[in-house]
């Protein structure tokens, strides 16, 4: 029987190259590759009695963070393309919208901005928007500045 000192035991063991293959994946990004890291671990751990019973548990949670990470960078390439279409289809209609809103605009982090286009452009209800960010409707994940606060 699987037991969560096992479990812990595995982790310690496993963490740092899950990460480092993580990291491989995202470049630059090593908060998100710590994210989509403790996410598979922590599914690991919810599944422990399963997964510790695999012939190869670390390759099967490195596999798990790694398509989370893979999806993040869809996400975000998807993100990308819908900002700059955004920006293509607007760019004739630039001289008749009131800068500000472009200041404003640039002003905002990556994932408001992307948001923003999900909600008003793509026309996504506001809880179909926080799915696809992976948050809570109406959690407020981001301040105006673009901090993420802490969502223990």
């Amino acid at each position: 029987m699987a037991t969560s000192t096992d479990f812990d035991e595995w982790y310690v063991e496993n963490y740092p190259r899950v990460l480092v293959a993580v990291a491989l994946v995202l470049g630059r990004d090593r908060d998100r590759a710590e994210d989509s890291t403790n996410e598979a671990f922590v599914q690991a751990f919810a599944d422990w009695q399963s997964v510790s019973q695999m012939d190869s548990p670390s390759s099967w949670v490195t596999k798990v963070a790694i398509n989370r990470a893979r999806r993040f960078l869809r996400r975000r390439a998807r993100g990308i393309e819908l900002l700059n279409q955004q920006r293509i289809d607007t760019a004739a209609h630039d001289r008749h919208v009131d800068l500000d809103l472009w200041t404003a605009l640039d002003a905002l982090s990556f994932r408001q901005r992307k948001a923003i286009v999900l909600r008003y452009v793509e026309d996504l209800s506001q809880a179909e928007v926080a799915s696809e960010l992976g948050i809570a409707p109406g959690s407020g994940a981001e301040t105006a500045s673009g901090n993420s606060r802490s969502a223990s």
